[in-house]
């Protein structure tokens, strides 16, 4: 039996939607430690370290027919796969090889307009072409500093060998001379390569690069490689060995080839790293701070040791396999995310659309059925991000036409919530369907993030390898869905307690789920999210005041905001103390503050800002739907909220005032305040910008709508029609 609109829903709605909520505390009691220490390079005065790069290598190109000897890395140690980013979406041969000097981001200029720069010798034992790099690294933000790499080694006193053009650049000095022994790569690479692992402690070749504008097709390109690498491997039987692809082969980016090799290294096993704190996944510059840790070195980088992930390994073709399988998984997923949020965009302009345009139009009973599909309607718009995660639980990727797939899954993924949340309508009443949906997707994000992030990895709305902005935690586009469905599901769950009178207790609620979605966003172990707590802190703040009861007056405001800046801060303290390996980007910031290098890092995020406010599909569906918000249903709705009889719109609510809404949902207004302080701050405080606002809009808006029209049809049968 339907609960009486504006009625109190049953009791057994208020413990589904409470039990809901408090699902979020399973963040809580999942915290994820930091990385524990597993088996890495540890230093080895009696072995040297020798790194085999190459540039273009994927784990697809891997055969145990034509290339035996990279079919058999996953059978000498561990392995994983590399992400080459640097400045530009893909990676130019020398951007991988400066990446190693540098040991963070870096990028070559652009060579004559378009492509990459060809490397070439250092016949003179100088990198040709060193002051363009060097002036690249001071126009970019990231503070690179080339030869870094190669300055530590000379400064420890570590001889070493580079062998082949893009072993020069990686051991380059700050001069641009290459620090110990230079040699270009002869057609013996084994007795080169051993010659050099017994009179250097590192030894830095250069395989070769596989270019998809070269001479020759790709596979042939691939099997010379791997000839080198069988010898390579013959001359170091001995040495700790990192072998990795450093850049991609053309103007689109791929996962690349990546192996620790050596004493103790199980068959099977698996690479992560701290930059990522993903099993199977590793950044070129890691490559740096694993020769460092190796050598005992405690040079600064941003990159962090390879290391083994526990219990992590499998039969070697296996592992082989399942990276072959992540890697045309990112390459399906980048090729479909555009596609999905271009959907995404147009469901909800068009929600907005229909209506806008239905204010106008419908009348009596034809008003009434109108609503129940626009109710059904919204919940499924504001579904589709929780179904796009969930999508990622089968693998859809491997289907022949997985565009196809992967549509009818989120088509019958995102009727599933859709259904639960009307069907609980029918039991529960009028905040149900806002509930399921919120409820839904906090709960699958906060128990995602406690537990690794591997469902947002690579999904249509998570995070992308490719891109290598994040791998873990809450990366802004799940931020603004965390945010923005954890303080609906507030306002669903206090909504009940405050028309029965209980403000206290529903104020208490707010404030315990605002903690969890902060510690969860902002716990270095768990969301490691820089730019989430100032914004949560003062939106949960003020939900929680205005739930109390209590007046908001600007001595308030600014407390509210010192606490956002002190839980901010503790958080990125609290990281910054850990071991240098185990930090997150917050623990780095500290860092960066610290060395003095801060301002470039703002510049850098409100670069990035602009962009993104001037040159994304993001800003087309946050300005949309301010216009349909705040411009087409917002004056009409304004008006008949202060008629009495509901002005303009008095016959499709039956004479009622449209603010008598808030008898049904008290929470509303405060809910919506509270969702532009979360918005509005998070649009400053990230680089991201306008993506935070265009997501919050797109799951807050549906919901809204679908909230605002299950009460208009829940008002009594006889509608008049307008004289």
């Amino acid at each position: 039996m339907r609960a009486p609109a504006g009625g109190h829903p049953p009791r057994r709605w208020q413990r589904a939607v409470t039990a809901l909520a408090l699902l979020l505390g399973l963040g809580a009691s999942q915290v994820a430690p930091a990385l524990a220490a597993v088996p890495g390079l540890s230093p080895a005065p009696d072995r040297p370290v020798v790194v085999l790069g190459m540039t273009g290598v994927r784990w697809t190109d891997v055969d145990a027919a034509t290339t035996p000897a990279l079919a058999s890395l996953a059978e000498r140690g561990a392995v994983g796969s590399t992400v080459v980013r640097s400045l530009r979406p893909a990676a130019c041969p020398a951007d991988g090889w400066l990446a190693l000097s540098a040991g963070t981001r870096a990028a070559d200029t652009v060579w004559d307009g378009s492509g990459c720069r060809p490397l070439t010798a250092a016949d003179d034992g100088t990198v040709p072409f060193w002051g363009d790099l060097v002036r690249a690294a001071d126009t970019a933000s990231f503070g690179a500093q080339p030869g870094r790499l190669g300055e530590a080694l000379t400064d420890a006193g570590v001889s070493s060998s580079a062998i082949g053009p893009g072993a020069a650049l990686a051991l380059a000095l700050p001069d641009g001379t290459v620090a110990g022994d230079y040699a270009p790569l002869e057609p013996d690479v084994a007795s080169q390569v051993a010659a050099a692992a017994d009179a250097s402690d590192v030894v830095v070749v250069d395989l070769g690069s596989v270019r998809t504008d070269g001479t020759s097709d790709r596979a042939t390109q691939v099997q010379e490689i791997d000839a080198r690498l069988a010898a390579a491997l013959a001359g170091a039987p001995a040495a700790d060995v990192v072998v990795t692809s450093l850049a991609d082969a053309g103007t689109r980016p791929h996962l690349q080839v990546a192996a620790l090799l050596g004493p103790g290294y199980d068959a099977g096993a698996l690479l992560e790293s701290a930059s990522t704190r993903q099993p199977g996944y590793v950044l070129a510059y890691d490559v740096t701070a694993t020769v460092l840790a190796a050598l005992g070195l405690d040079t600064a980088v941003t990159g962090a040791p390879l290391r083994v992930v526990e219990d992590a390994s499998a039969a070697p073709a296996d592992q082989v396999a399942a990276l072959q399988d992540d890697a045309r998984k990112s390459d399906v997923v980048r090729d479909l995310v555009p596609v999905y949020y271009v959907v995404f965009m147009l469901v909800n302009l068009a929600l907005y659309g229909v209506v806008s345009f239905g204010l106008t139009r419908w009348q009596g009973r034809e008003a009434r059925s109108a609503l129940t599909t626009v109710r059904a309607a919204a919940v499924a718009v504001a579904a589709l991000p929780v179904a796009s995660y969930l999508a990622n639980l089968v693998p859809w990727w491997r289907a022949p036409a997985p565009g196809v797939v992967v549509a009818l899954l989120l088509a019958v993924l995102t009727a599933a919530v859709t259904a639960a949340g009307l069907l609980a309508a029918r039991r529960w009443g009028l905040l149900a369907p806002l509930g399921v949906v919120a409820g839904a997707t906090a709960v699958l994000l906060a128990a995602d993030v406690a537990t690794g992030a591997r469902l947002q990895l690579t999904s249509l709305m998570g995070t992308q390898p490719l891109v290598a902005g994040r791998f873990y935690g809450f990366n802004n586009t799940a931020f603004a869905l965390f945010a923005t469905v954890t303080i609906l599901l507030a306002v669903a769950v206090a909504s009940p307690l405050v028309a029965r009178g209980r403000r206290t207790l529903a104020a208490v609620v707010v404030a315990l789920l605002g903690v969890v979605a902060v510690a969860l966003d902002g716990l270095p172990s768990i969301g490691a999210d820089f730019g989430g707590p100032p914004a949560l802190v003062p939106a949960f703040a003020v939900l929680a005041l205005m739930t109390a009861g209590v007046r908001l007056t600007w001595r308030r405001l600014v407390g509210v905001g010192a606490a956002a800046v002190v839980v901010v801060g503790a958080f990125a303290v609290a990281d910054w103390t850990r071991p240098p390996a185990a930090r997150t980007h917050l623990g780095a910031f500290v860092q960066t503050v610290l060395d003095g290098g801060v301002l470039p890092v703002i510049a850098r995020k409100a670069e990035q800002n602009l962009a993104n406010l001037v040159g994304s599909w993001f800003t087309v569906l946050a300005v949309g739907g301010l216009v349909a918000v705040f411009v087409v249903l917002g004056r009409p709705l304004r008006h008949a909220a202060r008629s009495a009889d509901g002005g303009s719109l008095g016959w499709l609510s039956a004479g009622t005032p449209l603010g008598a809404i808030v008898h049904a949902v008290p929470m509303l207004r405060p809910g919506l305040i509270a969702l532009a302080v979360a918005h509005g701050l998070a649009f400053l405080l990230n680089d991201s910008g306008i993506v935070i606002p265009a997501i919050g809009i797109a799951v807050a808006v549906p919901l809204l709508l679908a909230t605002y029209a299950g009460w208009l049809r829940d008002l009594p049968a006889e509608v008049p029609t307008p004289d």
